[in-house]
Order: C-alpha cells, then sequence, then structure tokens
C-alpha cells in the first residue's frame, strides 16, 4: 500500500490503499508518526506557487521528504498545483483531507508525473574565476561557489537551498543575465539567453 500526504504546519491530510482509497482523513503533524509505521511508500504533496516557483513551503516539505528517506521510506514529490486548482473549482478551501485523496488519485493514475526524492552531493572544489553572477542551470552545486539556480528537479532544488542559493523552478522567470553559467552538456543550448554577451558557459 501507499499514503498519500497534504502535509501542513499544524494538519496534514492523509489517504491511503493500493488501486483505491481505503482510509482518508487529517491528522495533527505529531501524530503522522504514528499513521506512517505501517507504510513503506510516501507520496507528499509538493506545494509549487502557480508560476511554478518553489517557496518556503516547497522548502519544508522537501525537509520533510529528507526525514522520511533517512527513516528508510521511499519518497516521492506530486505537483499539488492541479489538486489545488480542483479543490477550489468545487468550492473548497484548505480542505487537508480532500487534497490528500486527489494526490493519492492523481499518483495512481500517473505516477510517472512524480518524482522521487533522493539525496544529492555537491560537486568537489574547482578552481574557478568568477567574474560575477552565477547561475546553475540544471546542475550540481560546486562546494564554496554560491549562485542563483534554475531546476525542474526536486532534489536537486533542495540541494541547492539546503547551501542558500535562490532557485528558480521555471526558467521562464528569469530576467536576470548572468556572467558565468554552469550547466550539463545536453542543456548547453537551452541556457544562451541568460548569459550576459561576454559571459562565461561552463559545461560539467
Amino acid at each position: 500500500m501507499i499514503i498519500a500526504i497534504d502535509y501542513g504546519e499544524s494538519k496534514c491530510g492523509y489517504a491511503f490503499g493500493e488501486k483505491f482509497i481505503r482510509k482518508s482523513g487529517t491528522v495533527k503533524r505529531s501524530e503522522l508518526n504514528n499513521i506512517l509505521k505501517n507504510f513503506k511508500e510516501v507520496v507528499l504533496g509538493f506545494p509549487l506557487s502557480m508560476s511554478g516557483n518553489y517557496s518556503t513551503q516547497s522548502y519544508k516539505v522537501l525537509k520533510y521528504a529528507e526525514k522520511l528517506l533517512r527513516k528508510g521510506f521511499k519518497v516521492f514529490l506530486y505537483d499539488e498545483r492541479l489538486t489545488t486548482s480542483m479543490a477550489a473549482s468545487f468550492g473548497i478551501k484548505e480542505d487537508d483531507t480532500f487534497s490528500a485523496r486527489q494526490i493519492f488519485l492523481d499518483y495512481i493514475s500517473n505516477p510517472k508525473v512524480a518524482q522521487e526524492f533522493r539525496l544529492l552531493k555537491e560537486l568537489e572544489e574547482r578552481k574557478i574565476e568568477v567574474p560575477g553572477k552565477v547561475l546553475y542551470y540544471e546542475s550540481l552545486p560546486i562546494k564554496n561557489l554560491k549562485g542563483d539556480v534554475c531546476t525542474k528537479n526536486y532534489s536537486l532544488a533542495y540541494l541547492h537551498m539546503k547551501k542558500g542559493n535562490f532557485v528558480f523552478g521555471n526558467p521562464d522567470t528569469i530576467v536576470e543575465k548572468y556572467d558565468l553559467i554552469i550547466t550539463q552538456r545536453e542543456d548547453k543550448d537551452k541556457v544562451g539567453k541568460y548569459l550576459k554577451s561576454d559571459g562565461q558557459l561552463l559545461v560539467i
């Protein structure tokens, strides 16, 4: 069985089952562990802004995902924006149980949309002459080199957040030009519009 959770500061909605929901409800966050002990696979609703960017709540959910992963759970993150929109269409406001049920149903119907949460490691320190502002584009962070970040990978976003880097989830919301962009080979053709005319591109 799997359990879907709409994680909140004080209350958490939950729904569990296999192909269908067997039970759902809302509990205090402090009571969640009693329910989770019967499961190995957890699907967390992942909060993004409607523009696709990360928020303070995104970080809190990722931090909780790390806690679950370290306890031995397999953790998946599911974009809950559609769940929020659906709740609004039914005139439902902040119903944790409804959200958890919808996260469960959405995940069961399309599990490939969810991202499995993993703990990633930063790259070893490199001798890089930093001319100014840095953008990591879908790239692991380099030790001792801070910068802005653009990634749709939630696990990668979390690693950067822990380093104190500002993370964009939606590349279309980036308006600044950068002196140095660090990216992967498969993404090097996507970053030109974010690079200053005299900027540098580092492919790693």
